[in-house]
């Protein structure tokens, strides 16, 4: 027999069951029942919501419009028992907190996607709730939908309410796996540090409670309080990523706890690549003809006649367009007559396949022999070729098969003219090559170093992509490095196909680092935008001339300036 719907406490033995009442509640309640310092609240249940939620979804199927499925979501009549919520709540106080508690939430890519009001009144939690229900069709929120592939109605969105901490400070702390904690903190509410605003203050707590800080933390007796919470939680609900918040009255409390992405971030990244040992100045080219032409388009449609050649820039486009299966079929045709013109007969064709064979394996000595020993090929050809990669992106593009013409390189060389939309939609997350690994070494071994505040751990390559508004979202390619001021929540989608991210400000204790951790992407803040910039920093697009290899563990960003 199917239960009638109703409202959860925390202390009630099934508010633990994540199903019922979300991934953050349930993790509270599970902290609060082994004494750990959480405040009491109450859940309106993720069914409660549900008929709601589908509302907004049907407006948003039937209009595209994120603005109508949140108004459909305030005109839907409330469920019937938000009417008893007002008389329920008054139990914990007359200023309280109403957060977002989903099914999604217990994946780090949800950090900061939800709403969440304080100071709300008893009278006032029914709109509380429908914002938090609304919140689902915020157009960020949306985007993290489409990269994962979560429809509103599988986001399922309960509603925690708890008593309004008015705090005197607050933030995040995180425990590795050796019992050194980090606390990141911030004078009075922590909102602003958490959505990347503000840089806060960063200290380190080693296992014997011995305290490493920056300038202004919030007190040795605090930090040391709030590291054996860290490291209680860690050990009780197994949940080594905490938010805290220290009442004025000096109560330090429990607000949220998670797993660390940095476990996550372990196992899907390798070690950072050894700065290549002799390089040569030939690989600083290669690197960065490899950068500008990247992915297996440009791997086999660029990379072999190209290697070794420098000044390779597409010719003018063309007034009349060609159509794809045209540029398709001029592109297969100029890439074996650029192969041919490049390394000769079949003789000299076969040693070069021998020796970029090799070259993939590590070994480059045959290749730069042949490099040597080689002429170059006709400009007007391979700048034609070019040009006819970039028409193909532009005609893909306005077709709808990819977003736009940076993805042509990554799609499958050997179907360009059959491309699958279902197969190139922003969904398919593009990973890494084994070609990055070579790429790391070189640009960290021939560029100029500056180091940051380490946020997410990892490593990658890529060139630099400055995003500062909206359109330079739109320009955003896979395998690019974001660089952004601070580190806000509207860059989270971004992140599904990123290489890395670096922000000159906002602190560790972001949300949009905890996205980068279970993403895998290396993030470091605190840059020096203007060491990057250099002679460059007034011109508009000085990013398109920067290859940066970014570490995250460490803090550490190389990068290689480039011409084209």
């Amino acid at each position: 027999m199917p239960q009638v719907p109703r409202l959860v406490w925390l202390d009630q033995a099934d508010a633990q069951d994540a199903a019922l009442v979300g991934a953050k509640a349930s993790r509270l309640a599970a902290a609060r029942a082994r004494g750990l310092p959480v405040l009491n609240g109450l859940v309106v249940p993720v069914e409660v919501g549900g008929p709601v939620v589908r509302a907004g979804e049907a407006a948003l199927r039937s209009t595209d419009n994120s603005g109508a499925a949140r108004s459909a979501v305030f005109n839907h009549p409330p469920p019937s028992l938000l009417q008893d919520l007002a008389e329920e709540a008054q139990q914990l106080g007359d200023s309280l907190v109403v957060r977002s508690s989903s099914l999604a939430e217990s994946e780090g890519i949800w950090a900061g996607a939800f709403s969440s009001y304080v100071g709300v009144k008893p009278e006032e939690l029914t709109q509380g709730v429908m914002g938090c229900w609304a919140s689902v069709f915020s157009p960020g929120t949306l985007k993290r939908g489409q990269v994962t592939e979560t429809s509103p109605r599988q986001v399922g969105m309960a509603v925690l309410i708890q008593p309004e901490i008015r705090p005197s400070c607050g933030g995040v702390a995180t425990v590795a796996d050796d019992g050194t904690v980090t606390v990141v903190s911030a004078r009075g509410h922590p909102a602003g540090l958490m959505a990347g605003w503000e840089r806060g203050h960063v200290a380190i707590v080693n296992a014997r409670g011995e305290v490493q800080a920056d300038s202004s933390p919030p007190g040795t007796r605090l930090l040391r309080v709030i590291a054996d919470l860290t490291t209680a939680t860690a050990e009780k609900i197994r949940c080594n990523h905490i938010e805290w918040l220290e009442s004025q009255e000096g109560r330090v409390h429990l607000v949220q706890a998670q797993p660390n992405g940095d476990a996550r971030v372990e196992q899907i990244s390798r070690p950072a690549p050894d700065p290549a040992q002799r390089t040569q100045p030939w690989m600083g080219g290669a690197v960065r003809m490899m950068i500008r032409y990247p992915g297996p388009v440009g791997e086999q449609l660029v990379w072999p006649w190209a290697i070794g050649l420098e000044d390779l820039s597409p010719a003018p486009s063309e007034p009349d367009r060609k159509t794809v299966a045209t540029l398709v079929e001029n592109l297969r045709q100029g890439a074996a007559l650029l192969m041919s013109e490049r390394w000769g007969g079949p003789e000299t064709l076969a040693d070069f396949v021998g020796a970029w064979s090799a070259f993939r394996n590590g070994d480059s000595s045959s290749l730069v022999d042949l490099i040597g020993g080689h002429r170059s090929v006709d400009r007007l050809l391979g700048a034609a070729h070019l040009r006819n990669l970039q028409d193909l992106g532009q005609a893909l593009t306005a077709a709808g098969v990819i977003p736009h013409p940076g993805w042509v390189w990554h799609l499958d060389p050997n179907r360009l003219d059959q491309p699958s939309p279902s197969r190139q939609s922003p969904m398919r997350r593009i990973g890494a090559t084994p070609w990055d690994a070579w790429i790391y070494g070189v640009v960290t071994s021939q560029g100029e170093s500056i180091t940051g505040i380490p946020a997410a751990g990892g490593w990658g390559v890529g060139r630099l992509r400055s995003i500062r508004n909206p359109d330079d979202a739109t320009r955003f390619s896979p395998r690019e490095v974001i660089a952004v001021s601070h580190p806000i929540g509207n860059i989270a989608p971004l992140l599904w196909n990123a290489s890395g991210l670096v922000t000159s400000e906002g602190s560790p204790g972001a949300h949009l680092f905890e996205v980068a951790k279970w993403l895998g992407v290396p993030a470091v803040c605190g840059v020096d935008f203007s060491r990057l910039a250099g002679e460059t920093q007034i011109r508009s697009g000085w990013q398109d001339y920067l290859t940066v290899a970014v570490d995250g563990g460490r803090g550490h960003i190389t990068f290689t300036r480039s011409k084209t």
